[in-house]
């Protein structure tokens, strides 16, 4: 069946020679499908980080109890634990789970980045984090990193005993019939921001969990109050903010980008998207292997 934002987007693709390997939109109760490339388990990167933020919000509904006694909230703080088996600096006493939802720790730029990640020791991340300077007050600045959501894979691992990969694959990928995937560890810990390869079906399910507030196939797997906080502008991010863009990153929720016409977007390096087109009730799902990320979204220009 044809879908006329895949034919005309196929066709800017061509023209532009851009590296796409598969799109799917969901309208209407229907999903349209066309996969160029079928790579059997692609690397998500970044787009990684909405199933992080998945499992927050279900621990946080369900009030798993932190190992001091409190239960789990959007403000707990990560302080303990991260002292437990580091030595953070006095700054990460601010810190809370909205702090690492919000990229909101400090940090001046772009850290743990694959690039980077790979000149360092992975059993040690922590230590090198806490060891590099906090440029800004907690909550005041917003620095778009993989940092936090790896902070978070530590988090939850420490307190709850699980890694937060396992935990996923137990509340979600389950009840979405994901079978196969492959999530890698820095270190001990699930790797969270990156390291993550699905295929592209069951990539567009996580999108359809985000559209749908939670729920697929008439099932909660979410709660539907916690991922209408993640699409909520949680914290502005000027920086960022690109007008020229096909989707400009007007504000960020939790792990999220909101951008125009109620459009909320999760994307990942080298051209991986999740667009939640809340206005049109209009999902778009695709996968990439293209460095420069914007030519993907300029296919797109004029149909959404």
């Amino acid at each position: 069946m044809k879908n006329e934002i895949i034919e005309k987007f196929l066709y800017n693709v061509k023209v532009n020679n851009v590296k796409v390997d598969s799109i799917f939109v969901e309208e209407n109760g229907k999903v349209y499908k066309e996969i160029l490339n079928d790579i059997k388990l692609h690397e998500l990167r970044s787009c990684s980080k909405i199933l992080i933020a998945f499992a927050y919000g279900i621990a946080i509904d369900e009030k798993f109890i932190c190992k001091d006694g409190s239960p789990l909230s959007i403000q707990s703080k990560v302080y303990d634990t991260f002292a437990r088996i580091s030595q953070p600096p006095e700054q990460v006493k601010n810190w809370t789970i909205r702090t690492l939802l919000t990229y909101s720790t400090g940090y001046e730029k772009m850290l743990f980045n694959k690039s980077h990640v790979e000149t360092l020791d992975k059993f040690h991340l922590l230590n090198i984090l806490f060891a590099t300077q906090i440029k800004y007050k907690t909550g005041t600045h917003f620095t778009y990193s993989n940092v936090e959501p790896y902070l978070l894979s530590v988090f939850f691992k420490e307190n709850f005993g699980q890694n937060i990969s396992d935990f996923i694959n137990e509340r979600i990928l389950k009840s979405l019939n994901v079978k196969t995937f492959v999530w890698e560890n820095f270190g001990n810990y699930c790797a969270a921001a990156t390291g993550s390869y699905f295929n592209c079906n069951d990539f567009h399910k996580f999108g359809h969990l985000l559209m749908n507030f939670g729920k697929y196939n008439g099932k909660q797997i979410v709660p539907e109050k916690w991922v209408k906080e993640m699409i909520k502008p949680q914290v502005a991010c000027p920086d960022y903010y690109k007008p020229e863009r096909v989707l400009p990153k007007l504000n960020a929720g939790y792990f999220t980008w909101i951008s125009r016409e109620n459009i909320v977007f999760r994307d990942g390096s080298d051209g991986q998207y999740i667009i939640c087109d809340y206005k049109n009730n209009r999902l778009i799902t695709i996968m990439s292997s293209q460095k420069d990320m914007s030519l993907v979204t300029e296919c797109l220009r004029g149909l959404i």
